[in-house]
């Protein structure tokens, strides 16, 4: 599907002058999401930034294995399971 540019203008057009509220564009629609996110989009926000968090804890962990002794690694993969249960406790509450 090889598309032209007037191709790909007519269809910004479209866009631009459509009077669906699901796919008309404006300035005001795209600060109003902008600044007042719908709950859904926020929701898989807030996932993606636990996975991240997750993914940084279990490098750190990973890392620190050389420098910690046997006492203060169980301590950091006791806090790092707390962690992860507060996430899941966030994400429970969404």
């Amino acid at each position: 599907m090889v598309q032209t540019s007037k191709d790909i203008e007519e269809v910004m057009k479209s866009l631009l002058t459509a009077t669906d509220p699901q796919t008309q564009i404006s300035v005001h629609s795209m600060m109003d999401d902008w600044f007042n996110p719908k709950p859904m989009v926020m929701k898989h926000v807030i996932v993606v930034q636990l996975i991240a968090c997750i993914l940084v804890a279990t490098f750190l962990l990973a890392t620190a294995t050389a420098t910690l002794d046997a006492n203060d690694m169980m301590l950091a993969v006791f806090g790092f399971f707390i962690f992860i249960a507060l996430a899941v406790g966030v994400y429970g509450r969404l």
